[in-house]
């Protein structure tokens, strides 16, 4: 993306300025998570077992016996479980795409049910950053996820917090993408508030346009 190429005589037609999708590190970092998720909760199973065992005479469990219980749901359930999920994961991010428009940022993902969240740089407050360690271990030190807040449309979490409306996630150097997307919507900001004067003043009829004039003229008369 190049400013210098941004054309801006089009505002009034939503020009495309820039289409992008995730970068493919981020399907490395949700597939990690997911298997780090499911080692964890593998070992809080086990490690609750290894607890009954050792607070209840009655029930000794050796090591084969937890093996032979447990390999049937291991092999036949959340293994085969763990798989489609990531599948599902590696499908849904390749289904995800960005569009940086005169007017709006605009966000299409889902599989099964699309989705296309539009969200105006009118209503755009602010911009934060997230880069969890699976984002810096596998994507870098600033590769990460860009958030976008809304007035009044980003809810409000635990402690006052609030959270962004929309997400870029998956983005390569997430701090000097966010200061192109705030130059862009500075610029775009600026040139709409030029175009819509230039509208309010196209639709006055000519007769309506010199009474406004009459109107002004008198007014600096007055003051004169």
């Amino acid at each position: 993306m190049n400013d210098e190429n941004l054309n801006l005589t089009k505002i009034g037609k939503h020009k495309v300025i820039e289409t992008f999708e995730p970068d493919s590190r981020l399907k490395l970092v949700w597939v990690t998570e997911f298997i780090v998720a499911y080692l964890i909760m593998i070992l809080a199973i086990i490690g609750f077992i290894a607890f009954l065992t050792a607070v209840d005479d009655d029930m000794i469990l050796s090591v084969v016996d937890i093996i032979i219980i447990g390999s049937p749901w291991f092999f036949g359930i959340s293994l085969p479980l763990l798989m489609l999920s990531m599948i599902c994961v590696w499908v849904y991010i390749n289904a995800i795409s960005y569009s940086l428009t005169t007017h709006e940022i605009i966000v299409e993902k889902g599989i099964i049910t699309k989705s296309r969240k539009v969200v105006p740089y009118r209503n755009i407050t602010n911009f934060n950053q997230r880069r969890g360690p699976f984002d810096r271990l596998i994507g870098g030190p600033d590769f990460g996820t860009i958030g976008i807040e809304t007035a009044g449309m980003s809810g409000a979490g635990g402690g006052g917090k609030t959270h962004p409306e929309q997400k870029i996630v998956g983005v390569v150097n997430t701090t000097e993408y966010t200061e192109k997307i705030r130059n862009i919507l500075s610029r775009m900001k600026g040139q709409a508030a030029v175009t819509a004067d230039a509208e309010i003043a196209s639709s006055l009829s000519d007769e309506e346009l010199l009474k406004e004039m009459l109107y002004t003229l008198k007014d600096i008369s007055k003051k004169l």
